[in-house]
């Protein structure tokens, strides 16, 4: 929007400079781009928002500036002579569509002369940009941009039968508009027509046949309110924009539209002389939305930091031309006027008061107040997990707490009995709560395939909902669940990562389990000392099957309050060795109910200085070992801290290790 400095003085008389007028609007929310000298004056280019078209006229923006300054908003005189024809005798108005067009005024003006605008009016429109045509067309132009309000003056005598029905055009209708262009009509746009054919595009451009030229005499002057959107889709499809639909668009003032027609009128009759005939035609379908806003001071300075006594709160809004309709103790109701539409709430109220107070009056402390949280270990246990899986390269998932009986079809990890049913479920085949976190990670596994993603190495750490009896709520327990597409071991090395991060020195124990979810050469109950943490397995081929998958998937899930009562947040830290290891790798034979925790305890209780760690790696059953036992290999890795070990030493310890375990356990070396 551009301001013309001097012409904004017409309604606001002020002795700001530029370079402050701009300050002050640009404070109050109206931000000035640029200033740029035009004569003897100087053009604001403002930036108006789209929740401000009042704004978009210059009596609006000199109302703010009015309100700035103290000052007071001129607002001119409308009221006319006229002779003693009526307009109804002459003309009508019909209007097909109320939704389309909520109001539209006519006014006769006869016997005008067209001819240059006089030099104070062309230098107005000019300062800011426009280009002078003829009076007439300078007129309406000059009260579009004091109001807002778009006009448009028809060559009354070229209308069909002197008469205006406003309605959709048919489709394919033809129409030339002003600027040349020929428009092929949608029967979805609304235009302006006579008895006949179209003579203007609603909201947008006039047409080529009805407009005023040098030989009009007799004036049809139309001032409307239309439907913003309606506009605004006529306009993109056309790809024909204006001053007019501009404002249209963003909903011009419907008080205003009688008001721009009693003004131009006035000025036509001025400039161009004539005789203006007697009333106005004036179909009006608004509905009567008067908004009334209730605005307490105690908010108002809560809000804002700030102790504005309520008078200067009551001045700043009325000054705005907002109405003072009841008072409190400790506030007052408005009314909001017909322009502001964006005004509803109380605190659209405060954030008036705000911005004409001086937002750079608002308090700013020095200091930012910090509180810190409280120390949540949950959070910190999660997040330590969340950063070591990542870490590894799976990705996290969070899925529907809400499963369906899907879920016991190869069975349950934590619970056995029915799901937990939802009385009134959005969905009748998605009416439980789940149990485990296993399924769901099965689904996007299989979703991820279906869209061509083979590997697919994914985590997730929730609730589940364990049913008690009695009907009493369920048991919600925290579970880790892990989906692996690289086997295994691998997985239990994450497993194993994952207690390493959180410090959990009890050793991981695992125990053969067969669940039908699982491979029963591949699963395993896992235990930290007393406490089941999980279970871990290779998927059976049955589900593997059931689901189509092309791989092997291994899952994991953990009772997440186990790692959570294990962990220890604070580490032990070591001196980095700097002398080197020696390795040793062992595949023992022991009965199928020995269990590497005891083969690693047995070592342990050696206390043989030089053994640094013991590390598992791998379990076999299969041709080579008898039925009833196993095959177990693990890494024993030696270490002195004051000097390098020779062989033969790291060869007697072996030895002496070899030696407890076929006494203690009845362990033997695998030949």
């Amino acid at each position: 929007m551009k301001i013309s400095c001097n012409w904004l003085k017409d309604y606001c008389k002020h002795d700001l400079s530029a370079e402050k007028l701009a300050e002050g609007l640009t404070n109050a929310g109206l931000v000035v781009d640029t200033i740029n000298p035009v004569e003897d004056d100087f053009c604001l280019e403002v930036e108006v928002t789209s929740n401000r078209p009042d704004c978009l006229g210059f009596v609006g923006v000199a109302r703010e500036v009015a309100t700035i300054v103290h000052g007071k908003l001129d607002i001119p005189d409308v009221d006319y002579d006229t002779t003693d024809e009526n307009i109804n005798d002459i003309t009508s108005v019909t209007i097909e569509d109320n939704e389309l067009c909520r109001r539209y005024t006519a006014r006769v003006i006869k016997d005008v002369k067209i001819g240059p605008s006089p030099e104070w009016l062309q230098r107005k429109i000019s300062s800011i940009g426009l280009r002078p045509v003829n009076n007439i067309v300078d007129i309406t132009n000059y009260v579009l941009m004091e109001s807002g309000q778009p006009l448009h003056a028809f060559d009354f005598d070229k209308l069909s039968e002197n008469r205006i029905v406003v309605r959709k055009a048919k489709k394919n209708e033809t129409m030339e508009a002003i600027d040349g262009s020929k428009c092929v009509l949608s029967d979805e746009m609304l235009v302006i027509a006579d008895s006949q054919k179209p003579v203007a595009i609603a909201g947008i451009m006039g047409g080529k046949e009805t407009e005023v030229s040098g030989t009009t005499t007799n004036i049809l002057l139309e001032s409307a309110f239309f439907d913003p959107r309606s506009v605004r889709r006529a306009s993109r499809k056309l790809s024909l924009m204006s001053d007019s639909s501009y404002r249209f668009e963003r909903r011009v003032d419907p008080e205003c539209v009688d008001w721009a027609s009693r003004r131009a009128t006035k000025m036509i009759l001025e400039i161009a002389g004539g005789q203006a005939v007697e009333g106005v035609i004036d179909q009006n379908h608004l509905e009567d939305n008067k908004v009334s806003v209730s605005l307490k001071m105690s908010r108002l300075n809560g809000l804002l930091g700030l102790q504005i006594e309520k008078d200067t709160a009551k001045v700043i809004l009325e000054n705005l031309q907002f109405k003072i309709n009841s008072e409190t103790e400790d506030g007052f109701s408005v009314d909001v006027p017909s322009f502001r539409g964006d005004v509803y709430r109380e605190v659209d109220l405060i954030e008036e008061v705000a911005r004409i107070h001086g937002y750079d009056k608002i308090p700013v402390k020095n200091s930012i107040g910090v509180k810190l949280s409280q120390d949540n270990r949950f959070d910190k246990i999660t997040e330590k997990t969340k950063n070591v899986i990542s870490g590894l390269g799976f990705n996290e998932v969070v899925t529907d707490s809400i499963v369906g009986d899907s879920q016991d079809r190869h069975g349950t990890i934590w619970s056995e009995t029915g799901g937990l049913k939802i009385l009134n479920p959005i969905r009748q085949d998605e009416n439980l709560l789940r149990k485990a976190l296993v399924h769901n990670l099965l689904r996007v596994k299989k979703h991820n395939q279906n869209y061509g993603v083979e590997k697919t190495d994914i985590y997730e750490l929730s609730k589940v909902y364990l049913p008690k009896e009695d009907d009493q709520l369920p048991e919600e327990k925290e579970c880790l669940c892990v989906l692996g597409e690289d086997g295994y071991l691998a997985l239990k090395g994450v497993i194993e990562a994952i207690l390493r991060h959180l410090n959990i020195e009890e050793n991981l124990e695992s125990a053969h389990f067969d669940f039908g979810l699982f491979s029963s050469e591949k699963s395993a109950e896992l235990r930290l000392g007393n406490s089941v943490l999980g279970f871990i397995g290779e998927l059976s081929r049955e589900v593997i099957n059931d689901y189509d998958f092309r791989s092997k998937p291994c899952v994991a899930e953990l009772d997440f309050n186990v790692l959570m009562d294990k962990t220890k947040l604070e580490g032990s830290y070591q001196k980095i060795p700097s002398l080197p290891i020696v390795t040793r790798d062992f595949a023992v034979v022991s009965d199928e109910k020995v269990t590497w925790a005891e083969i690693k305890g047995c070592i342990e209780s050696l206390k043989i200085d030089y053994v640094d760690d013991i590390e598992f790696f791998d379990v076999y059953r299969g041709k080579q070992i008898e039925k009833g036992r196993k095959s177990i290999a693990f890494r024993i890795i030696f270490r002195a801290d004051d000097k390098t070990l020779k062989s033969e030493e790291v060869d007697i310890l072996q030895e002496k290790i070899l030696a407890s375990l076929n006494s203690s356990l009845g362990v033997n070396l695998r030949a």
